[in-house]
């Protein structure tokens, strides 16, 4: 009969040779997968364990054992850090989402570890006994296998959580860890509990450990494998190869006589015979769920590529603007072409009328823009001739096929010089280009080129079909959209034309109702003065004048001039004021001077007020008056009737002016003592052919025009002006406000 010693280091061996081998297995399927890096460095601690409890249990040196056993808590204590990270952290995807518990369980563990490794904290001595070294735990003992099941709550717990929102492949991956976990603990139930209490020693305690190899091959089996047979059938050839090899253990170095031997071989035959069977019908079992598997994977192959369709029918629906669709189909691509590896899509048109192409739209990501930041130059800026450049866009274009390549200077190569595109393809991280041909009403219209993950090789027909018919809905979409466009624009410049043309009836039809209004007043306003004329004239001619003395012949030649005078400004208000309701006067702004406008005017009008013994006051202002941007003539009519009113509306007193700045505006403030306007006459005084009631008695012969002649030239120069009482509520006080410079 074989020595236990013997079974250990056959199941040592075999823990060795099939922990590596899974490790390898498992790394060496992807190993750029966070997942398959920390198995494999899982797997090596957990052997290391192993190796560590073997050799402890061996050792016949006190000093040995100590040695190994602090060595194996410290690779216990590592082991359980990579037990949480491997299955918390991936397996079950809760990275970053418990950032302190992470931070508890690796140093806690790392701490543990060392402090093992370098005291008698957790390993306070050996002992060596008959069947081997055993080891004297020191006061931390208690403390380390809290932090055991500390970790190996948590890795139930999230087990347990993920499960409940699992379905499909992913929860049948948490199965086969589930059950990898239930022998895991079975067996160190069995080992380190039950075999402790029944013989009264931990001779056996050791194999306990050695059960993480079943822990970690139902779990690399989960991880790689990727059509899953189902967990019993999995099990059942497990069972059955385990059955297998103990029996042949058993036959070969238990067995005592020859007989016996020969017994048990019959039983292995019939085991082995009774579970072909078995075995066959998992087999049976393993193909038809191998052939439902691409079944689904080809219906939800077929699926994916009608849902990636219907996202660009949808997109190229619910818009009309040509740019506002590109854009949103480009945005769409990281997501909807995903499983094609696609991230990033670039819209290229041709203009036939400039024979060139040029970049529509770029998807807007993250990912592009860091790339636009690091280069410093925008995609949407490349441009190219068709006769200059034989780039993989411009032949997509020419031929009207789909080109695939690995190089982004093969499509883009007039946008960056050789090392700029390589660089900008190292950004972006992409390893393939698919240029496609955008059709519209059967002409190539442009291209669109994706960028994506996978290598150019791993571009299959399937891909290409897919990205044709993506880009078949884009193209067809550009053209309606740009059609609609063209359409609507020629719609808003009619609308505009149409606008112009009511514009210029409604500027005709004014213009003719100041014309009727012209012509109307003229036949009123005229008609005195003329009347006066002709019938003086009339006496001269019959020779009355003949019969009035001297002085009074004179003064009906005064009253003929008075009549010709009223007559002439009458006509010179009308024209104005025809002229500016009109809007024909062009001002030619100059840089003038109030203050020299309003000396030349007090000049001009000074006699005047000495003749009705009026005073006229000019105060000369206080600090530096800067000119104004104005027409000369027009403002000195304004100042000019503005002064020559406050004379004629004036009997005692006189006439006061100021010139102020304020902001960007110069104020002139002129106050007279005059008759004063009415309030309810103050609203409407500006309006043409009114006159205030106080000056109608005042003086009868005005025009009813100066003050609306005035308005409109203050206006058009963007001044204002307003009318109020003067001080102690008499006469008049008009405020004029100018800006310095016309915009």
């Amino acid at each position: 009969m074989i020595e236990i010693r013997y079974l250990e280091i056959i199941a040592v061996f075999f823990i060795n040779l099939s922990g590596f081998w899974l490790a390898y297995w498992v790394y060496n399927t992807s190993r750029k997968e966070k997942l398959n890096q920390w198995f494999a460095i899982m797997t090596f601690f957990v052997v290391v364990w192993s190796d560590l409890a073997f050799l402890a249990n061996g050792a016949e040196d006190v000093f040995l054992a100590l040695i190994y056993y602090r060595a194996n808590i410290s690779f216990v204590s590592l082991s359980l850090v990579s037990l949480y990270y491997f299955f918390v952290l991936y397996f079950f995807e809760q990275k970053n989402k418990h950032p302190l518990l992470e931070q508890i369980v690796s140093c806690v563990g790392v701490s543990f570890a060392t402090l093992s490794f370098y005291s008698d904290f957790f390993v306070a001595n050996a002992v060596i006994r008959d069947w081997g070294a055993e080891a004297v735990f020191g006061n931390g003992n208690i403390l380390f296998n809290f932090y055991a099941l500390f970790v190996s709550f948590f890795i139930i717990y999230f087990s347990v959580k993920t499960y409940l929102h699992l379905s499909g492949e992913r929860k049948l991956r948490v199965q086969y860890f589930s059950v990898g976990i239930f022998f895991f603990i079975l067996f160190n139930v069995i080992f380190n509990i039950f075999f402790p209490i029944i013989t009264g020693t931990v001779e056996y305690a050791r194999f306990g450990d050695y059960s993480a190899i079943i822990l970690l091959a139902f779990t690399a089996y989960a991880i790689t494998k990727n059509n899953l047979m189902g967990v019993k059938g999995f099990i059942a050839q497990i069972i059955i190869g385990v059955m297998s090899i103990l029996l042949t253990v058993d036959i070969l170095f238990l067995s005592n006589s020859i007989n016996t031997q020969a017994l048990k071989t019959a039983m292995l035959l019939i085991f082995l015979y009774y579970s072909r069977e078995l075995i066959a019908g998992v087999k049976k079992e393993k193909n038809a769920r191998e052939k439902l598997e691409k079944v689904n994977n080809d219906l939800k192959e077929r699926n994916l590529d009608l849902k990636v369709l219907l996202d660009a029918s949808e997109k190229v629906g619910r818009e009309l603007d040509s740019r506002k669709i590109s854009q949103d189909i480009v945005d769409s691509i990281p997501e909807s072409l995903k499983p094609l590896g696609c991230n990033i899509g670039v819209i290229v048109l041709y203009s036939l009328k400039k024979d060139c192409v040029y970049v529509y739209a770029v998807t807007d990501s993250a990912l592009t823009r860091k790339a636009e930041l690091e280069m410093g130059v925008s995609v949407k800026s490349f441009r190219e001739h068709l006769s200059e450049s034989n780039d993989l866009i411009i032949k997509t274009i020419k031929n009207k096929k789909i080109y695939v390549g690995s190089r982004l200077e093969d499509f883009f190569g007039g946008f960056l010089d050789q090392g700029g595109n390589k660089k900008l393809q190292k950004v972006v991280g992409a390893k393939s280009f698919v240029s496609v041909p955008l059709f519209a009403n059967g002409q190539v219209v442009g291209a669109i080129v994706f960028a994506g993950e996978k290598s150019a090789d791993s571009v299959t027909k399937r891909n290409k079909d897919i990205l044709k018919a993506f880009s078949s809905h884009i193209g067809a979409a550009i053209e309606n959209a740009m059609l609609y466009e063209k359409t609507d624009s020629q719609m808003k410049e009619l609308s505009k034309l149409n606008r112009s043309l009511k514009k210029a009836n409604i500027k005709l039809k004014e213009l003719l109702e100041v014309k009727n209004e012209f012509l109307h007043i003229t036949s009123h306003q005229l008609r005195t003065p003329l009347t006066a004329i002709r019938g003086m004239i009339a006496m001269w001619i019959d020779g009355d004048f003949d019969k009035f003395s001297k002085t009074r012949r004179a003064e009906m030649l005064q009253r003929i001039y008075n009549s010709t005078e009223r007559l002439n400004n009458l006509t010179n208000d009308m024209l104005d004021a025809l002229e500016l309701e009109g809007g024909v006067l062009q001002f030619e702004f100059k840089k003038v001077s109030v203050v020299d406008m309003i000396k030349d005017t007090v000049a001009t009008l000074d006699q005047e007020y000495k003749e009705k013994k009026l005073y006229l006051k000019f105060e000369e202002p206080v600090g530096k008056i800067p000119a104004i941007e104005a027409e000369p003539n027009y403002m000195a009519q304004v100042f000019m009737n503005l002064i020559d009113n406050a004379c004629k509306y004036t009997k005692e007193g006189g006439t006061k002016i100021k010139v102020a700045r304020s902001g960007d505006y110069v104020n002139v403030f002129i106050e007279d003592t005059g008759v004063g306007i009415k309030d309810e006459d103050q609203e409407r005084i500006f309006e043409k052919f009114t006159r205030g009631e106080n000056a109608i008695i005042e003086n009868a012969s005005g025009s009813g025009l100066g003050l609306f002649i005035v308005r409109k030239i203050v206006n058009e120069h963007n001044g204002k002006i307003k009318l109020t009482k003067g001080a102690g509520g008499k006469g008049t006080l008009f405020k004029v406000s100018l800006p310095f410079k016309q915009e």
